[in-house]
């Protein structure tokens, strides 16, 4: 395998956090690739209906090898209500590489067991993320990236 990225989405805790996050969730993505010069990624979007949607990186860390691999971890917004319809999550790697698909989303995404401000928002148009509440998700969920 050339090239593989793993990901997480990563949901505000309650409806409070929802709405301080803009209706936001965080997505993490692990990178790996076996040509030290695709990294970093170029970009991260979602391509819905067509339109490729780039997302907003928070932060990423240095290219790191592993072996005879080349990894990478960063992070990003993307409004929730992306997730919701159809459409894919990709990215570009530095180089040729373009489009590359890490998942895909859908109105089945989240089951009963998802929040219920995630399922049940109509209104779910994002704003802007607080910077501070941003913060605070990324120091509880990711701790090993973001301290206090």
């Amino acid at each position: 395998m050339v090239r593989s990225i793993d990901f997480d989405l990563c949901l505000p805790a309650d409806a409070i956090e929802y709405e301080a996050l803009g209706k936001h969730a965080v997505i993490q993505l692990v990178t790996s690739t076996a040509i030290a010069a695709e990294l970093p990624l170029k970009s991260v979007y979602v391509d819905v209906r067509g339109v490729n949607v780039p997302l907003r990186r928070i932060w990423r860390s240095g290219v790191a090898q592993n072996g005879d691999r080349y990894e990478q971890v960063s992070f990003y917004v993307i409004p929730i209500q992306f997730t919701k319809q159809e459409g894919r999550l990709l990215a570009d790697f530095t180089g040729e590489r373009r489009g590359f698909g890490i998942s895909t989303f859908g109105p089945t995404m989240y089951d009963d067991a998802a929040p219920a401000f995630v399922r049940l928002d109509a209104y779910d148009s994002p704003g802007e993320p607080d910077e501070a509440s941003l913060r605070k998700l990324l120091v509880r969920e990711y701790p090993d990236y973001f301290i206090e």
